[in-house]
């Protein structure tokens, strides 16, 4: 289901469809409060909408620590989802590359510079290519090339 929602917030970016990222984003929101890439993709969606207050409330949720746990607390249902959300909004596969830079782009604008430098590397991190050299892997930082035979 997270993937689902991931390739639905792509598809939405990819289109250039802010408020239908925004719809998701807060559909994942009442499910997961305080989920971080919804928070950031509200965020991006309200920047590009020009809701730059409501924009700014919404990086600042994510930017905002979590209180501490005690070791003796487990980590909540809603807790997993979100560290999952997080893990797979930053691989390659999920296609976010582009959007997180965006996303970058946004909050330092927004004064949000420690947190823009984060997401820039989320987006360094989604947009990172392996590629099969013989029998090593090469990490390659970019787009993919046409495979020539």
């Amino acid at each position: 289901m997270i993937t689902a929602l991931l390739d639905l917030m792509c598809t939405c970016f990819q289109a250039g469809n802010p408020s239908q990222m925004a719809t998701i984003a807060r559909s994942i929101l009442a499910a997961i409060p305080r989920d971080i890439v919804a928070l950031h993709f509200l965020g991006l969606a309200l920047y590009q909408m020009g809701h730059t207050e409501a924009a700014r409330r919404a990086f600042s949720q994510a930017c905002a620590r979590p209180k501490r746990r005690r070791k003796s607390d487990g980590a909540t249902t809603g807790e997993e989802a979100a560290t999952t959300m997080l893990r797979e909004a930053s691989t390659p596969a999920a296609g976010l590359g582009e959007a997180w830079q965006h996303i970058a782009l946004a909050m330092r604008e927004l004064g949000f510079r420690h947190a823009a430098k984060r997401a820039f590397r989320k987006s360094l991190a989604a947009r990172r290519l392996v590629l099969q050299v013989g029998t090593a892997s090469i990490p390659v930082a970019g787009r993919a090339y046409p495979q020539t035979d």
